[in-house]
């Protein structure tokens, strides 16, 4: 198994998990609204740094991981201008 976390920002997170749903990622958790600052400035929800994102977690079949991240490749590369998505996966040690 295999978290996975998704750091999206932009408006069409749904396609994101049509993409989880499609791979049998097996679920995810949505954290919407989250404010915060990295490569690609800050998402603070204020007048001068508008916008916030939002974090998917999923806990992945290692068999199902490889294909997944390919899917998530392409789709950010599909991204416009404003859009970012970020992916991080790691390593489950117990899940119950």
């Amino acid at each position: 198994m295999k978290l996975l976390m998704l750091i999206h920002s932009g408006p069409h997170e749904d396609r994101l998990t049509r993409l989880l749903d499609a791979h049998d990622a097996g679920g995810y958790t949505e954290l919407r609204n989250v404010h915060g600052s990295g490569p690609s400035g800050p998402l603070l929800g204020t007048r001068a740094w508008p916008g916030s994102g939002t974090i998917l977690f999923s806990i992945v079949p290692a068999p199902r991981v490889d294909a997944l991240v390919q899917a998530l490749r392409e789709y950010k590369r599909s991204l416009v201008a404003g859009e970012h998505l970020h992916v991080a996966v790691l390593p489950v040690e117990t899940y119950f």
